[in-house]
């Protein structure tokens, strides 16, 4: 082994510089599109590839395989199912909001289905894509070599139309993301013309002519003009978009909605199937029936339980708990001119554009510029062979070296000279040189302009302007592409409380936590709780209702929530709460009750340590819970109480050395946290807490089954102040006191 072959290099240095160089390459030439004509490489690959194969809007179509054979044996060296999939997005009216490709054959639908196999369908560009190689083949944009090296392919296209705003983009790099949503084109030419006729225009005058998105599924997008403006300014948001629908009048105080436009980017039948899931297990108590009677055209209808149902709080009911509302979020990630990633303004992204077609204008006029003077060059020589016909014709055909001799005699340039022996005798006709002439005389006068519009920057903006206006009056014409789809409109907020008492099933529900682990729900009011908790395999059993919400406390101070509605029914053994629940190691719950947000909790430890929460503070929707008591060493949470109005004083019983104690003190000792360890509550050597709970002093202290433990009579020997050593009570039988959750026991 040759030892100059190895490199000597620490692993850390090669995966950095191995995965910085993968990124690079996922972000400029993968996941992120070009301001400049906003697109990807494949999709610039699979329509210079069209290109070259002559596949234009007025002619035959070709098979997709052929296309995709091209791409990827030219182009791209990935799979072709990968290439096809890219093809198949172009030519989906539902999925690009002006589509780049004409697809003839089967090219999926808005269920979900896939498009047919590349062998049975056909494609060829749309005159969107014509207008993206517009002048392509003259020098207005730079070429770089194929992966192989043998052919060139476009960096960037000309891109005469906008289409990085116009059919938006999406992409997952590493490190970093895109989502552009799709623009009304009309918007965004009225747009660039206030841009290319003021710099200084700020974003809320460009939101005047282009206030959103405008997706290909139409909508209604909620007009929060300060969130939208807050989004476009720094390139970074979210807009909301809901269905639109129509309540249909069914006679007789009857109704049925039509949904006739969902969500850009939702699957119509995995939504039906959300809706029909939501009817099934009467997650929704407003919605009897939904009937999907579409065809090219959505049309989804949902029957409600019963006239008395009102059709705006079911359609707000199936907003929040399906995608007929989503939220589409803005990050416009894009390669600048330079190919770096950059997030840009709304501005930014339109200037970026005008700058690139006014290169592209440039380059364009400069290469029309040379071939104008190349030809002029030509047609001088021309039209002196005119005026020397006959000398011309003799020097041809007598001189040993005629192109010598022409140069001599002439003052010919080789252009000129080359071109006229090899021109054809017909073009000697006086005809050909009356043509000669006038084109002549007409590419002067377009020199001269182009002379004048590479030096002047006035005439190059109103050659912009009228490429703007070019689009504008093109798409006018077009209602079909250019009317804009998507309704801008506030969304009405319902009343939380209101809303929650109609849309929420609220069916009877007995819930158990059983001592392994288990969590299960009965569709009914169980009787006898208390003998439910008796049985050795219950550890807490509950009364609650679907609407509810369950408040689950770990040994380690956590508190997690779980909906009633969403803990496994009609099963003996139920499901371990670990699936619902994220749990750690030797965490255990210790106990669980019904959310009641207007009331308050005592917390306590097994070591002595406590304080007051409010239960509203005690809710998360986070499966790892939310940390409230702050539990150290061997101690841990063993107990909740729930607070009542007429509570006043605290009672603890603990196992001290043995025996028994009882300590009562004020309720108005114990401070209000929202997290934290809480404050001393008994003193004593090896002391452990066995249970508490809050009562009134003219009442007696009671266990859990409403059994006095000690009365009003006797109450008073025990009060005293918190933190101290409390009395000795000999007749505590390891009761569980009064937790004051109604309808909740718990067993020891």
């Amino acid at each position: 082994m040759n030892n100059k072959n190895i490199l000597n290099a620490t692993l850390a240095a090669e995966f950095s510089h191995k995965y910085l160089a993968y990124a690079l390459s996922t972000i400029t030439h993968r996941a992120l599109p070009d301001v400049r004509d906003g697109l990807k490489p494949v999709h610039r690959r699979l329509l210079y590839a069209m290109y070259l194969l002559n596949l234009g809007s007025k002619l035959q179509p070709k098979k997709s395989a052929r296309v995709v054979g091209d791409v990827i044996g030219k182009f791209h060296p990935h799979g072709d199912q990968s290439v096809y999939d890219a093809l198949v997005r172009l030519a989906q009216d539902f999925s690009i909001r002006y589509p780049l490709i004409n697809g003839q054959g089967n090219f999926g639908n808005i269920d979900g289905d896939n498009a047919a196999a590349m062998r049975y369908t056909e494609a060829k560009l749309t005159e969107i894509s014509e207008l993206l190689l517009e002048n392509i083949d003259e020098e207005t944009v730079d070429f770089q070599s194929t992966y192989d090296g043998d052919l060139k392919e476009p960096l960037v296209f000309p891109a005469k139309f906008p289409n990085l705003l116009a059919n938006g983009a999406s992409g997952i790099a590493v490190g970093m993301a895109t989502s552009i949503p799709p623009h009304n084109i009309i918007e965004i030419c009225e747009a660039l013309k206030i841009i290319n006729n003021n710099k200084n225009v700020t974003i809320k005058d460009l939101l005047k002519v282009l206030p959103g998105p405008d997706f290909p599924t139409g909508g209604i997008l909620n007009n929060n003009k300060s969130e939208i403006v807050k989004a476009y300014t720094s390139g970074k948001g979210f807009f909301e978009l809901r269905s639109s629908y129509k309540v249909e009048d069914l006679g007789r105080g009857q109704y049925q909605i039509s949904i006739s436009e969902i969500p850009y980017q939702v699957n119509k039948s995995t939504l039906i199937e959300k809706i029909a899931d939501l009817i099934i297990n009467k997650k929704n108590k407003l919605i009897d029936n939904v009937i999907d009677e579409s065809d090219q055209l959505v049309r989804i209808v949902i029957r409600p339980k019963n006239r008395n149902v009102k059709p705006e709080v079911l359609m707000e009911s199936l907003f929040r708990q399906t995608d007929l509302q989503v939220r589409i979020s803005l990050n416009m990630n894009v390669l600048n001119s330079k190919l770096q990633p950059k997030v840009m303004s709304l501005k930014e992204v339109l200037s970026n554009f005008l700058a690139h077609r006014y290169e592209v204008l440039l380059r364009k006029s400069e290469f029309r510029l040379t071939n104008i003077k190349n030809r002029i060059e030509i047609l001088t020589g021309f039209i002196k062979v005119y005026h020397n016909l006959n000398e011309i014709i003799k020097i041809i055909r007598n001189a040993e070296d005629p192109k010598t001799k022409l140069i001599q005699r002439f003052k010919f340039t080789q252009n000129q000279v080359n071109a006229i022996l090899d021109m054809r005798l017909r073009n000697l006709r006086k005809l050909e040189e009356k043509e000669i002439k006038q084109e002549f005389k007409d590419l002067s006068i377009e020199k001269s302009y182009l002379t004048k519009l590479l030096s002047s920057k006035g005439l190059q903006k109103k050659e912009i302007d009228q490429e703007i206006e070019f689009l504008t009056k093109k798409f006018k014409n077009d209602s079909a592409l250019g009317k804009r789809r998507t309704k801008l409109d506030k969304f009405n907020n319902i009343n939380e409380e209101s809303f929650d008492s109609e849309v929420k099933s609220n069916d009877p529900l007995t819930i158990s936590l059983l001592n392994n682990g288990f969590i299960k729900s009965q569709k009914t009011f169980v009787k006898d709780l208390d003998q439910l908790v008796s049985n050795n395999n219950n550890f807490i059993v509950m009364h609650a209702r679907s609407s509810d919400k369950i408040i689950l406390s770990s040994n380690i101070g956590k508190f997690y929530t779980l909906s009633a509605d969403s803990i496994l029914s009609g099963s003996s053994t139920g499901r371990p709460i670990s699936s619902y629940l994220t749990l750690t190691d030797n965490e255990k719950i210790a106990d669980a009750f019904v959310l009641q947000n207007e009331k308050a909790l005592f917390l306590y430890t097994k070591n002595g340590f406590g304080f007051i929460a409010q239960q509203k503070n005690l809710e998360s929707n986070k499966k790892s819970g939310k940390k409230i008591m702050n539990v150290k060493g061997d101690d841990q949470l063993i107990g909740v109480v729930e607070i009542n109005n007429n509570s006043n004083n605290i009672a603890i019983v603990c196992d001290s050395e043995s025996k028994f104690k009882v300590l009562c003190f004020d309720l108005k000792e114990l401070p209000i946290l929202d997290k934290g360890k809480g404050v001393t509550l008994i003193k004593g050597k090896n002391l452990k807490i066995k249970s508490a709970t809050v009562f009134d002093t003219s009442s007696s202290i009671k266990d859990q089954f409403n059994k006095t433990i000690i009365d009003k009579t006797s109450v008073n020997q025990f009060l005293s102040s918190r933190a101290k050593a409390g009395k000795v009570f000999k007749n505590y039988k390891n009761q569980i006191l009064a937790r004051n959750f109604e309808n909740n026991f718990k067993s020891l």
